[in-house]
Formats: C-alpha cells, structure tokens, sequence
C-alpha cells in the first residue's frame, strides 16, 4: 500500500523575464513502512520535491501535477487541511541542524514548543520526548534541555531534530539532507540513527541526501536525479552496486573510496535544458542520438531508467 504517490510533478520558478525548471515530470511512489531515498548532485531537485509535499515552496512557484497522500490531494487541501497533516502526520527534518533551530532559546523549550496548540498535554507530550531522546542516543536529555542549540555537537543537535520531528508519531518521515555539515563520525552515527527510526519505529521515510553510504544502508529503493528528473529507480542495492545510468555510475565513482574520480562539466542550466538526453554534454558515452533525443524512462528487471544506450552499457 502506498501512502505518498507522486504523479508528474513540476515545479518552476521565475526568474526576472526566464523561468527556472526545477522539477521536470517526476513520478514515484512511497509504500508502507519503506524508506524511498532520493540522491543527486546538489541542485538536482531533491529538497524541492519534499518541500512540495508539505506544500512549504516559496508562493511564486508553480507546481502541476499530483501529490497524494492516503489518496488525498496535498495540492488542493485548504490551509486549515493542511495543518492537520504538517508535523503530526507528515514530518520534516530539515537539513542543516544547526539552523533549523533557533540559537536564543534552549533545547527544551524548542522540544516543548511541539506541543503547544495542540490538544497533548504538554506534561505528558515531554516525558514521551525526553524517553525519544533517549532512545535515541542521547545520554542525560534532562540535562540537554537545559542547553542551548550552540552547547551541542552537530550529531547531538542532528538528533534532537530527529525528537522533535518525530514527537507527533508521524506516518511519513521527510528528512532532507540529515548529514549535510556533519564531520565524519557524526555521520556514522547517522547511519546508527536512521536504521533505528526504520527498524524500531517501522516508520516510514522519504530520505533526500547525497549520501551514497547512508542510502546504501538505510533506504530500500532509491530514485537518481539529475537536472531536476528521475533518470533511474531500482532497489538500493541495484541502484548502487549494478547502477544502470552512466549519471549514477559517475556519482559512484566521485566516492572516496573509488578514488574520488568527479564528474566532468557541470550540470546544464535549468533555464536553458540542452536539447536531447540533459546529461549528454557530460557523459563520456553519448552520440549524436543522445543530443537529439531526449530518452523516456524504461523498465528494466523491475526498475526504470532514462537512457538511450544503458543496455550497451551493462
């Protein structure tokens, strides 16, 4: 059973007398206890589809296409609608933790602040908190709460983000970018926190990152963009260990332990796409078809992927 269904998705912005493509007619779905992870370059269009889930975009931008969570259409929910679902049904966890949190109050205020205007006690709400904390790999979360934001280390402050979004018990998990600034032990301990969201909590996650390693080891399936398109969706395993688009096999490659090789170029202007395949100018494998045609995403052994030329390429 899915309960995110996203079908055809657009979302543009304008910019002075152009128009910034954002999000290209992306297509997925998030089941049941899964966790969908999205990987990409930096300007790739992730974070964006996940603020359009929760419908928290900038008001000039125009999205089409569809959203549906629990069948419901997220895009046509009336304000009033749509608070019922932010924060208790679906949850963000924003990326960069430092900033998610403001640096004047301390930690438990900003943990208690979840349950203010809503019909938990507040008593009640903050002894379910402080047992997360804990759970969590928080050691002494009373003592923590008497803190401010600053006093914690990015991992610490990273985890108590994780409290709060998931202090309401929500159905989906949207976490964007959890390990983004984070030093390297504090995003092995990320891996440690996510698997036990999953396994622990069963919930539900909508994982955006960049993370390959983080991917690999917490989502189930995951989908590739590239200039604000999906051109690959398979099982996480598949998807990173067998890649099929030369995209993802360039995005593996960069990895440290593979020698650190970048991709080469930049990704194309998302004002002005490039005619055919958007990934052609970088790709060490395109011909002239690719710079003509652009490819249609096709099934392959259970997944997709959006290439002209991927079965020479296995």
């Amino acid at each position: 059973m899915s309960l995110l269904e996203i079908r055809d998705l657009s979302i543009e912005f304008p910019a002075r007398e152009n128009t910034v493509k954002a999000v290209s007619h992306v297509s997925f779905e998030v089941k049941e206890g899964e966790t969908f992870g999205i990987i990409g370059e930096s300007g790739s269009g992730k974070s964006v589809i996940g603020l359009a889930v929760l419908r928290l975009l900038q008001a000039n931008a125009k999205v089409s296409g569809e959203i549906y969570f629990h069948g419901q259409d997220v895009l046509s929910l009336k304000p009033s609608e749509l608070r019922k679902i932010r924060g208790k049904q679906i949850s963000l966890m924003p990326q960069n933790p430092a900033g998610a949190l403001n640096p004047v109050l301390k930690n438990g205020i900003q943990m208690g602040e979840v349950f203010e205007g809503n019909r938990a006690e507040k008593k009640e709400g903050m002894k379910k908190a402080l047992k997360l904390m804990k759970q969590l790999f928080l050691r002494d979360p009373e003592r923590l709460c008497s803190l401010y934001p600053h006093q914690l280390s990015g991992g610490m402050r990273q985890r108590l983000i994780a409290c709060i979004s998931l202090s309401f018990e929500p159905e989906i998990l949207i976490a964007d970018e959890p390990t983004k600034g984070l030093d390297p032990e504090a995003k092995a301990g990320a891996v440690d926190l996510f698997t036990r969201i999953k396994k622990e909590y069963g919930k539900t996650m909508l994982l955006i990152t960049h993370d390959l390693d983080l991917a690999l080891e917490v989502c189930d399936r995951i989908a590739v963009m590239y200039a604000g398109e999906i051109v690959e969706l398979d099982g996480a395993s598949k998807v990173l260990n067998t890649p099929l688009h030369p995209y993802t096999k360039g995005l593996i490659r960069a990895q440290p332990r593979n020698g650190l090789v970048p991709l080469s170029g930049q990704s194309p202007s998302r004002i002005r796409l490039p005619a055919g395949c958007f990934f052609h100018e970088r790709c060490r494998y395109s011909n002239i078809e690719c710079s003509r045609k652009h490819p249609e995403m096709k099934n392959h052994r259970g997944g997709l992927v959006r290439c002209c030329h991927f079965r020479s390429l296995q």
